[in-house]
């Protein structure tokens, strides 16, 4: 949940609101501040880095750039394929290829996964070993994953947000 939320706040409040300059945008398909996407490529990632015994902060960073842009590049050709209205555009973006990927997204992907697998993760993972059986870790956990569901369950029964 913590990349979920992670990557809601990258793509609502840095891409749109800082970067581009556009206002606040629930990039996100669901009404809260979490993207699964972020959650679940984390997760893969973390899975490719120890198949690989990528460990090595330069390594992290350019494995990650590599796998975050090949999963960027197939997902637009799905959402092509399934939904037929593209998600995103890079065409206005140097080195890009066909408005599917370019290389300062890849590059902010790699800086991302450098940055949850060198910083945040192990962080994560030392607050959860300090916390592990508070009664607060316990019910900060329920109630976050209770909302999600609430979330997932009310997306589900509205429709999608997704303007096409």
């Amino acid at each position: 949940m913590v990349y979920c939320i992670l990557g809601w706040i990258y793509e609502s409040v840095w891409c749109c609101m800082i970067f581009h300059r556009r206002g606040f945008i629930n990039r996100g398909f669901l009404f809260g501040p979490w993207l699964p996407i972020y959650g679940v490529g984390f997760f893969i990632i973390l899975g490719i880095f120890k198949l690989l015994k990528v460990k090595k902060p330069l390594w992290v960073f350019i494995v990650g750039t590599i796998v975050a842009t090949t999963a960027e590049l197939i997902a637009s050709y799905i959402i092509d394929a399934t939904i037929g209205t593209p998600m995103w555009d890079y065409n206005g973006y140097f080195m890009n290829f066909d408005g599917r990927i370019a290389l300062e997204p890849a590059l902010m992907f790699g800086f991302m996964i450098w940055l949850a697998m060198c910083v945040i993760q192990p962080a994560i993972i030392r607050l959860q070993d300090k916390y592990r059986d508070s009664k607060a870790h316990n019910i900060c956990f329920l109630v976050i994953t209770a909302l999600f569901i609430i979330d997932l369950i009310c997306r589900i029964w509205l429709g999608s947000n997704l303007k096409g």
